[in-house]
């Protein structure tokens, strides 16, 4: 079995500081996401929070590994974690990814090789 793999870390801000706080409109916007990919779901869970930011943790366990999510509705910031073994993202998959995101104010994107 191959153990490469690709660590995609994605910071994005956004003036669209409202869908930081939508815990369903992000689960199904990722997992549309995943559906265009060549990826395969396996599970999911998320978490939002109250008293303070009302930000949003939510995690997709993919075959190939996971995607994840952690937003800070306050500052307008997402940080995104696509990680996968095997098999590299695609370009589309990444646009996909800032495609759910309108009003971006910037975008940095971090690509890892890891593994043997």
């Amino acid at each position: 079995m191959d153990s490469t793999g690709y660590h995609y870390l994605i910071d994005i801000v956004t003036s669209n500081t409202n869908i930081l706080c939508q815990q369903k409109e992000l689960e199904e916007s990722f997992r549309k996401v995943i559906e265009k990919s060549l990826f395969t779901e396996v599970g999911f869970c998320d978490k939002k929070f109250s008293g303070g930011g009302e930000g949003i943790t939510g995690v997709f366990l993919l075959s190939e590994s996971h995607l994840s999510y952690h937003t800070y509705p306050e500052t307008g910031y997402i940080s995104i974690d696509l990680y996968t073994c095997g098999q590299e993202p695609k370009s589309p998959d990444i646009e996909n990814i800032k495609a759910i995101f309108k009003d971006i104010k910037s975008a940095k994107i971090h690509r890892l090789e890891r593994g043997l």
